[in-house]
């Protein structure tokens, strides 16, 4: 489904872009297109897979994942073991960096720390996410933050709040964001159907 969900939306951006299959000049007829080479194209989108929390539990004085979290950690990385995903964005927050690192790990990387700035300081969230899209063109990154966070990154990106349809935070739902350019991008959610042991 993930999958179909990204080749679509990269099909409907390719045609979106592409010229007419033969031009005609003034006298009506068809110029000799080289129909091999269809001109510039714009460049694929970048798709942000934005991923709440896992669930958490109270050790002591601190939070952490629990036993059902590190399960959901794990589901999260075969979930995505196909996608070819370049790089994985936490904040420096010690349960949502053990939600991704499993992940990060499978994709032969590290989790990459950046401010969540988004309530204090938008100005800097949004210069942290351009330079997140500016080094990662035309690729897939996943970004894990709380859901008020993802919900806010998407509306800068150009998502409208109808389009988000707000979750409460359930770790299942990613929201994947394909991103033309700033202020151009589309948004789904997808339910990664985890089963529950029984």
């Amino acid at each position: 489904m993930f999958k179909t969900i990204v080749l679509a939306t990269m099909t409907w951006t390719v045609l979106s872009a592409g010229q007419p299959p033969g031009a005609v000049n003034a006298a009506g007829n068809e110029k000799n297109v080289n129909r091999a080479d269809p001109g510039p194209q714009k460049p694929a989108p970048t798709a942000i897979i934005f991923v709440n929390c896992a669930e958490t539990q109270q050790r002591g004085e601190k939070e952490a994942l629990s036993i059902t979290g590190r399960e959901q950690a794990g589901h999260l990385a075969r979930f995505l073991e196909n996608e070819p995903v370049a790089a994985v964005y936490s904040p420096y927050n010690s349960c949502l960096v053990e939600t991704v690192t499993p992940l990060a790990r499978t994709k032969g990387c590290k989790v990459e720390y950046y401010r969540d700035a988004c309530h204090d300081n938008p100005e800097v969230m949004l210069h942290i996410l351009e330079t997140m899209l500016e080094r990662n063109d035309g690729k897939t990154i996943v970004v894990c933050a709380p859901s008020k966070s993802i919900t806010a990154m998407a509306k800068m990106l150009g998502i409208r709040e109808k389009e988000l349809k707000y979750s409460k935070g359930v770790f299942n739902e990613v929201l994947i964001v394909n991103v033309l350019g700033f202020g151009e991008a589309v948004a789904q959610k997808l339910n990664m159907n985890f089963q529950k042991k029984v």
